[in-house]
């Protein structure tokens, strides 16, 4: 059941990480703290942890050892509020 949950983040990851590598520009005009050049970096860093997360989510979903699904599933979840607590204080 915790591989299925871990594919499934992988999914969702690399979709949101493809995302924000290619269409960053639609999250542009919601950020109005900073510059419209360090908006983009920090979408595009994003971007990238979350490819990472998916790659090694891949890894871990195949492994499928206890302690590493779920180091990787909090991993995520830390990951995952940084990002929302640095855009919702670059939107406010």
């Amino acid at each position: 059941m915790i591989q299925v949950l871990i594919f499934v983040s992988v999914a969702s990851l690399v979709i949101i990480g493809i995302y924000l590598l290619k269409k960053a520009t639609v999250f542009l005009p919601l950020m109005h703290n900073g510059e419209p050049d360090e908006n983009k970096q920090f979408l595009h860093q994003f971007g990238v942890f979350y490819l990472i997360l998916a790659a090694i989510g891949v890894l871990v979903g195949i492994f499928n050892l206890t302690f590493f699904s779920l180091f990787y599933i909090f991993s995520l979840l830390v990951i995952s509020a940084v990002f929302t607590v640095m855009f919702a204080k670059k939107i406010l």
